[in-house]
């Protein structure tokens, strides 16, 4: 047996302070690396140690092999724990950790290169009898070839990455004319995020599950399942909400699939925390796809192989919760050698858990990244509840790294109480000063596919294309906190609160007058200092009363007409995010008097979505476009977008260069 006695861990973010977690309760020092981006993030401060490994691209930081063993003799760590993406899948860095007397907490070379190859991955697993999905996995990977297995496989089809995962590089192809740019730009991406272009074939089915088995293995030929879990709630083909156990499985297939998990682990040797992925086709679906052969399970539906990640999952903590197993403290066991200590038949599921992945991204604009400061973080202590944070208040989020920073897991006793005591940190957990999509979750766990277990992959797809939040007229009441918190901000430093809330008007019956911006639109707003903390507002015709009751840094207590509320805010400027307490949250910001023109709405402007760099520009000054052109490539938080002409016109002028960064909103080029 060897011991661990320090773990330098090659991640950042949440899953590097959910390891230092694990580690100190096991008495194990940690050791963080960091890029320059992240030298102000919580999980540096978390650490015990922490080395600079300078750079701020994953290419110059994270994913340098030779900067993460360098720290870790630096430390005198003996052991490696990789998290999950960067380097955690990658044969390379196991074997030179093991050449390098570190240990690798995580498979051996041999099954991550197993597994590594999607294409490798469906060819053992069609040898060890389960069931893989129709498609092509060839080495061919010209063009010509390509389109005659899709011929062959017929449309729709899923173009995706041989390496990799988590979306990356992955294409709906519908019809035949959108084939040869959906290769090229999976291709593209999947090289960019894997270093391999690789690419693979497989029928694409609009309406299917995603349902995954938790598998470990040790080096004493012990395998086991710990249950699966659902992961169908997706947007850009990555999970949202995941949860165990599955709604949608009897205990029938369930068995079935979990055999069939164990078998896949044993056929490869698998040692340490892997992942069968299945994708699931209800029977009635199924039915539907007659030409389909190798699926199980026809009378329930069909499964298929998918892939297996050779790692720690994100969605890990529904299993630990319904299990009662540390995950991380069984990797840390199997890594020194020491046997699992749990057989199949003890492990019992208990309740029902649930996971929300806390992203910076708008859902309001097609789930685009967003960056800047956080201003307020939340987590209420409530029973039931767990979060896996890599942010606090003041954290800052940029354009390098994925956009998760959290993630809330409730349990309960039920699948309903579960969901309700989701709901419920979700209503009373603040993030304020950059867009997330904790608003949008709340929805998603109301919506009637998902309460009565219907839902499939599509499902965002399908019914919040253009999503914007539910407001009704009570925005009245937030503009009016709003307009008095942004001009207690402006003032609060050099004045008294009742005065600078009054102005310092000479005529001190003249109402302040404000005109606040929304995402929705404009609102004005005029209120009179009356005494003791209470104005009257009026807007839109409306005259109302708000009585102050209590102000700190970041939250309020108001009554506004006989309404007792509470809101968690924070200022910056001239904009303020107010959240009422159990309501979505708002953004304002304070319309100047005399505003600069908007260069964004020239005619013919085309402006940046979200903030990033610019990976490729496809058009030049005097070229003349058709609509759908694309004109330029843009990546953010590893996700690229192409940003395509929607008329016919000449490109007068681009502003932009490959590989120059861009905020929200910055100007790109110019059609006429």
């Amino acid at each position: 047996m060897k011991t661990i006695k320090k773990i330098l861990i090659a991640n950042r973010g949440e899953i590097a302070v959910r390891i230092m977690r694990t580690a100190a309760d096991m008495g194990i020092a940690t050791v963080a690396v960091y890029s320059d981006a992240d030298k102000g993030a919580l999980f540096v401060e978390k650490a015990d140690e922490a080395v600079c490994i300078g750079g701020n691209h994953a290419s110059e930081s994270y994913l340098v092999q030779e900067k993460i063993i360098a720290a870790a003799k630096q430390t005198g760590a003996d052991a490696i724990h990789p998290g999950y993406g960067f380097l955690s899948e990658n044969a390379s860095f196991s074997k030179y950790c093991k050449d390098e007397g570190i240990i690798f907490i995580g498979p051996s070379e041999a099954a991550i290169n197993a597994m590594g190859s999607k294409i490798g991955a469906k060819e053992l697993m069609k040898k060890a009898g389960i069931p893989v999905i129709p498609g092509y996995d060839g080495a061919d990977q010209s063009i010509e070839t390509l389109k005659k297995e899709v011929a062959r496989i017929g449309y729709p089809v899923l173009v995706k990455a041989s390496a990799g995962g988590g979306g990356k590089g992955m294409r709906i192809v519908n019809k035949e004319e959108e084939l040869e740019d959906a290769i090229s730009a999976a291709s593209r991406e999947a090289e960019k995020s894997f270093g391999d272009g690789c690419l693979l074939i497989e029928k694409y089915f609009t309406s299917a599950k995603h349902i995954e088995f938790q598998i470990f293995g040790d080096e004493h030929g012990n395998y086991i399942h710990l249950f699966e879990r659902e992961c169908s709630l997706q947007r850009r083909y990555q999970k949202v909400i995941e949860e165990s156990p599955s709604p949608s499985l009897s205990d029938q297939l369930r068995k079935k699939m979990g055999d069939a998990a164990v078998v896949a682990a044993k056929s490869i040797n698998y040692t340490n925390a892997g992942t069968i992925e299945f994708i699931y086709i209800p029977s009635d679906t199924a039915a539907k796809n007659s030409p389909l052969q190798g699926g199980s399970e026809r009378a329930s539906g069909a499964f298929y192989f998918l892939e297996v990640n050779t790692r720690l999952q994100v969605e890990h903590p529904v299993t630990e919760e319904t299990t009662g197993l540390d995950l991380v403290r069984m990797q840390i066991e199997v890594a020194q050698g020491l046997p699992l200590q749990i057989n199949q038949e003890h492990i019992l599921q208990r309740g029902h858990s649930i996971e929300c992945r806390i992203c910076a991204e708008d859902p309001e604009n097609n789930f685009f990244p967003s960056t800047g400061e956080i201003f307020l973080w939340t987590e209420p202590q409530l029973q039931g509840l767990r979060y896996d944070s890599g942010v606090q208040s003041g954290s800052k989020i940029d354009v390098f790294y994925d956009s998760l920073i959290a993630k809330v897991i409730a349990t309960g006793s039920t699948r309903t109480e579960a969901i309700s005591r989701m709901l419920n940190a979700l209503d009373k957990m603040s993030i304020l000063g950059i867009t997330a999509n904790k608003d949008f979750l709340k929805e998603l766990l109301k919506n009637k596919s998902f309460v009565d277990c219907t839902f499939d992959t599509k499902l965002i797809e399908n019914q919040y294309t253009g999503y914007k939040k539910n407001i009704n007229r009570k925005i009245i009441g937030e503009a009016a906190m709003a307009a008095l918190l942004l001009d207690w901000n402006e003032r609060r430093n050099h004045e008294t609160f009742s005065h600078s809330l009054n102005g310092w008007r000479n005529i001190f019956y003249q109402p302040n007058r404000f005109e606040l911006e929304t995402a929705e639109s404009k609102l004005k707003l005029n209120y009179i200092y009356k005494q003791n903390n209470r104005f009257d507002i009026q807007s839109e015709g409306k005259n109302f009363c708000v009585e102050l009751i209590e102000v700190s840094t970041h939250d309020v207590v108001c009554v506004i007409d006989n309404h007792r509320k509470t809101f968690f805010f924070a200022a910056n400027k001239d904009e303020i995010s107010i959240q009422p307490l159990a309501d979505v949250t708002f953004r304002f910001k304070k319309v100047p008097r005399f505003a600069e023109p908007d260069v964004a709405t020239l005619k013919g402007a085309y402006t940046a979505p979200m903030p990033g760099e610019i990976v490729k520009v496809l058009v030049n000054p005097g070229d003349n476009v058709k609509s759908g052109k694309g004109l330029l490539v843009m990546s953010s938080m590893k996700m690229e977008t192409t940003i395509e002409a929607h008329s016919d016109g000449e490109v007068e002028e681009v502003f932009v260069a490959e590989k120059s960064f861009v905020e929200a909103n910055t100007i790109l080029l110019r059609i006429r």
